[in-house]
């Protein structure tokens, strides 16, 4: 199998036939249900892909540096949307079989990710707003430096959260989560919930999706 940052064609034509495979299956609204994948992020990711794909027919139709240029930069947008998209919702996706998964590209994880036991450490998070006031930053912190850095024991960070109701005795009743191997989320409200309390609480996962303790609840008000 290839190192996890090569699992992408590296021949810009197998990775146009690689990407109308990805667009066939996130337009794919039973399959995006099934999967738990939000609607909004699927098509912020198909719309790169296709950015990218109608920007190489344009450089195609005209060999100029113009259009190559443009075609290269939508191309390294899309590896990036379509890289960030797996490693969040496909991944380490419960929903999805490996045989969901494969079409995707992505296989069961090699024996570097599958090493460590299950993650003992327990993050503290922080919760803050953006700039826009419908959002906010919950950063998962390494307790042993108060930084937003991974412990060892650690591929990634779970993230789980709720909007109204009661607060929860653990993040695992929380019943919205992703997965991220950054220590830094962004959730977005709407309008609607303006004014809610949301809650929150992230743990820490090993490479098979095996998870830590859960971090105290915080929770911050919507607006």
């Amino acid at each position: 199998m290839p190192h996890k940052e090569d699992w992408l064609p590296h021949r810009e034509q197998d990775l146009v036939d690689f990407f109308e495979l990805w667009l066939a299956i996130l337009l794919d609204t039973l399959k995006q249900t099934a999967y738990g994948w939000d609607s909004a992020e699927c098509t912020g990711v198909t719309n790169k892909i296709t950015a990218f794909l109608n920007a190489r027919s344009l450089y195609e139709a005209e060999n100029s540096l113009m259009h190559r240029v443009a075609k290269d930069e939508a191309k390294k947008e899309a590896v990036d949307a379509v890289r960030e998209f797996a490693n969040y919702a496909v991944r380490f996706n419960k929903k999805m079989t490996e045989k969901d998964k494969a079409p995707l590209g992505i296989h069961s994880p090699d024996a570097t990710f599958t090493t460590h036991g299950t993650p003992t450490s327990q993050p503290d998070i922080v919760v803050d707003n953006t700039v826009n006031h419908f959002e906010h930053r919950v950063r998962a912190l390494n307790r042993g430096r108060n930084d937003t850095s991974k412990p060892a024991d650690a591929y990634g960070v779970r993230y789980a959260w709720q909007i109204g109701g009661e607060k929860p005795v653990s993040g695992a009743d929380l019943p919205k989560t992703k997965f991220s191997r950054k220590t830094t989320h962004v959730v977005t409200h709407t309008e609607a919930e303006k004014g809610k309390t949301a809650y929150y609480a992230a743990c820490y996962e090993n490479g098979k999706g095996e998870a830590g303790p859960w971090s105290p609840i915080m929770d911050a008000v919507i607006g």
